[in-house]
């Protein structure tokens, strides 16, 4: 099995453990040929210690994920419909735009998504025995931490995973955080490998898993009936802060439940500046903070609120 030079960690090191099975059962079918035994003891240790070295790069990783797809639009191993390729990759690269933009605050409903062109993955393989493609972040320059891409990748492809598993805690942890430009993103993606009866197997560096038809429709069937409202209030409290977790507390004055929930990109780059420590005079105190109230309906259940802070001491 033949991989590009940028193939993701997890694949290579699935088809070196493959290759490497392959070689010790040779080993022990070659017991009376001293010659092959010796080639392939070579060939054991070459495999051995490359898969070693891919074990230990574990920092600094670009973002990467490998897509396969199966069911209807899929004929064996030989190839996949070409319409429906291109459009669930051009559906998830939007998942991945939509999402990395809005990091930055709300999105309109229309519109350019800005920040598209830093998003973009390219195709640098296609997989072998399946159908599917690789797609990874193509950067010269040495990473000491994982990109903001790849963990804007690792978040949708969880997005993707939650909204399609039966367990229903997960499926509402995703509607707190996902608003309508990133639920229409999400809907069409679903619709389309429903639609065209397709499967899916994600395998990103350090995780994977896949969906078949059960999960599809579920997800389906949630994005359609899923409906979003926001609306934004004043509170005035006393505000406490976790930055490195990205959550806040405010608790109300004079009275009130405590309010609990995210703190937007731009507001963490406020209360912490160029540094990692909250800036004097904000947390403890009390004063006036916007917060954004997202409302989540499926169906007919009791609405789930979630909340943001969106803004620090607010007139």
């Amino acid at each position: 099995m033949l991989w590009g030079d940028r193939m993701l960690k997890r694949l290579e090191l699935d088809a070196l453990r493959a290759d490497l099975s392959a070689v010790d059962a040779n080993l022990r079918d070659r017991t009376d040929d001293p010659i092959g035994v010796l080639q392939f003891e070579h060939r054991k240790r070459e495999l051995e210690a490359r898969i070693a070295d891919l074990q230990r790069e574990q920092a600094g990783e670009n973002a990467g994920v490998a897509i396969f797809f199966g069911g209807r639009p899929v004929i064996g191993s030989r190839g996949i419909l070409a319409d429906f390729g291109t459009q669930a990759i051009s559906n998830f690269q939007s998942l991945i735009a939509t999402r990395f933009a809005e990091l930055d605050g709300p999105l309109g409903r229309r519109g350019p998504v800005p920040q598209r062109g830093q998003t973009q993955l390219m195709i640098t393989d296609v997989a072998r025995g399946s159908v599917g493609f690789v797609l990874e972040e193509v950067r010269d320059d040495h990473q000491l931490l994982d990109t903001p891409l790849k963990e804007v990748v690792d978040e949708v492809c969880s997005f993707i995973r939650r909204i399609a598993s039966p367990d229903e805690e997960a499926f509402q942890a995703v509607t707190e955080i996902v608003d309508d430009r990133l639920l229409g993103s999400l809907r069409a993606f679903f619709k389309l490998l429903d639609d065209s009866g397709a499967t899916l197997r994600v395998v990103e560096s350090d995780s994977e898993f896949s969906l078949g038809r059960e999960n599809v429709e579920r997800a389906r069937r949630r994005t359609d009936s899923l409906r979003l409202s926001e609306t934004e209030e004043i509170v005035r409290g006393t505000l406490y802060v976790l930055p490195d977790a990205r959550k806040f507390e405010i608790h109300p004055v004079p009275v009130g439940e405590p309010i609990r929930g995210s703190i937007s990109a731009n507001t963490l780059r406020e209360l912490v500046g160029d540094g990692h420590e909250v800036r004097e005079g904000i947390v403890g105190v009390v004063q006036d903070l916007r917060v954004r109230i997202k409302e989540a309906r499926v169906l007919d259940r009791e609405p789930r609120k979630s909340f943001t802070l969106i803004g620090i001491g607010v007139a």
